[in-house]
């Protein structure tokens, strides 16, 4: 079996039939819209719930135009009536007063969010490429244990498909909106003679955007070769800055634009509370954020874990804490065990008397480690800046679901960006007919992410960040009136 049957096999694995409807017949319900009713065949696993959610209806109005459902089951390959409103109005009209007012508000307009899929398409014939490090060569085609066995940890490999995985999801929402795409996929083996070969071999010149590769190093060949073709080049998965040539976008905000915001939001807490006890746990490699706290909080208390072999001692922060004060402890390392102590050492000295808030101005992907308690960030109020939303809601249950049905698994949060990116890519060259001519419609959000491009050097990058803070069990983002 040849390396390129394998790649097939592996994409077919991922491939599944679209949702299949057609149009049907309109019904004028009053002067504002109209009903128009789509037909629906049920797919493996679907329910009255997830299919809702797919069209944005109510249950109940699913129920009143389909007579042949008893009580709320529906089985497979059962056909829907499924009645979507259409306005009569256009709706620029219909929200010009919204805008109006709006527009006497600075701060609603600048929250305001661009919903594209509501929008009219100029072009619905979309080609793109995705290069990414898929390695199959690392794969051995003869073994399915070893190749199970290696699939079962995160790699290069692994980080690839799962991306795929959420890209293969936003095409089949963009077929739901009749956009065509055509999409061409290339394993860079995150290797620089791969993709020398691959450049040299390819013309993207007719492509309206290459997505990948996902490796920051690559991102800067590919861009650096290709400098002067007009095919917009998007990073998708890299907070490390990548060269900003005039074709590149940079779809994650860098880790130096999130301490920014996050040192931004640290200003304001001295308008509501000029003098907390403060604390800087750090490490060698964060002395220069270490230094920016100190220009806010010029009296806070240092704790250098290099100095102390990566040790805190309990009876120093607890005789730095205070109960008369609000204490904050800005945490500044990507350390795992000092993460966890220091956590862990903080939340057993929380009481009634004192409470205690953790910060820290990047949170990096260490934080995800099964060995950090979500409980103990809970009880400290964890803050941090974001390039996601992990906040689970309505939208996001509905897409789980449909992602579960689909490929056997829910989708961790390099699945959902591929979702987010790439439909939001599509859906710009769509509205704008070309990428770089969308960078002026706003903010743009979909499940987790979103994306707000604004020139920088000669490319563009993502300025969309989150500011997140848990609370108990929960996790809530914040607002930063900058």
């Amino acid at each position: 079996m040849g390396i390129m049957n394998f790649f097939r096999s592996l994409i077919l694995f991922f491939l599944c039939s679209f949702f299949s409807y057609s149009q049907g017949n309109s019904e004028k319900i009053n002067n504002e819209y109209t009903i128009e009713i789509i037909k629906h065949k049920v797919k493996r696993k679907q329910t009255l719930y997830t299919i809702s959610k797919l069209y944005n209806v109510q249950i109940d109005d699913i129920i009143k135009y389909n007579n042949q459902i008893k009580g709320f089951k529906i089985s497979r390959k059962m056909e829907l009536n499924i009645p979507i409103k259409k306005d009569i109005i256009p709706k620029k009209e219909f929200l010009k007063p919204v805008i109006d007012s709006l527009q006497r508000n600075s701060k609603q307009l600048k929250d305001l969010k661009i919903n594209l899929l509501e929008s009219t398409f100029k072009n619905k014939s979309i080609k793109f490429a995705l290069l990414s490090p898929f390695n199959l060569n690392n794969i051995e085609i003869d073994s399915i244990e070893n190749s199970k066995n290696y699939l079962k940890n995160l790699n290069l490999s692994t980080i690839s498909l799962d991306f795929y995985s959420g890209l293969l999801s936003a095409l089949r929402k963009v077929q739901e909106l009749s956009i065509n795409v055509d999409l061409k996929v290339i394993d860079t083996q995150n290797d620089f003679k791969s993709i020398s070969q691959i450049i040299s071999s390819n013309l993207f010149d007719d492509y309206d955007f290459i997505l990948g590769p996902l490796v920051p190093r690559n991102i800067n060949q590919l861009s650096k070769t290709i400098i002067n073709s007009k095919t917009p080049i998007v990073s998708p998965l890299s907070s490390k800055t990548v060269e900003l040539n005039s074709n590149v976008f940079q779809s994650m905000p860098t880790e130096k634009n999130q301490r920014s915001i996050m040192l931004e939001y640290v200003k304001k807490l001295l308008d509501t509370d000029p003098d907390p006890c403060v604390m800087i746990v750090y490490d060698d490699k964060s002395i220069k954020v270490k230094d920016q706290i100190l220009e806010i909080y010029p009296y806070a208390e240092l704790i250098n874990t290099d100095m102390t072999n990566g040790l805190v001692d309990p009876e120093l922060t607890d005789s730095l804490l205070v109960s008369s004060k609000k204490n904050i402890v800005f945490l500044e390392s990507q350390n795992l065990n000092i993460i966890t102590s220091v956590s862990s050492l903080l939340n057993s000295q929380i009481s009634k008397e004192r409470s205690i808030s953790l910060l820290t101005t990047f949170r990096a992907d260490v934080y995800e480690n099964e060995n950090i308690s979500y409980e103990h960030l809970g009880n400290l109020k964890f803050t941090y800046p974001s390039y996601y939303r992990p906040v689970y809601d309505e939208k996001l249950d509905a897409f789980n679901e449909l992602y579960l049905a689909r490929f056997g698994k829910l989708p961790n949060k390099i699945a959902i960006r591929g979702y987010d990116i790439t439909l939001d890519l599509v859906l710009r060259v769509a509205f704008k007919k070309k990428l770089i001519k969308s960078i002026d419609i706003g903010e743009t959000e979909y499940l987790q992410n979103r994306f707000n491009y604004l020139p920088k050097d000669d490319g563009y990058i993502n300025n969309s960040i989150f500011l997140i803070q848990h609370d108990k069990l929960n996790i809530y983002e914040i607002y930063n009136d900058k």
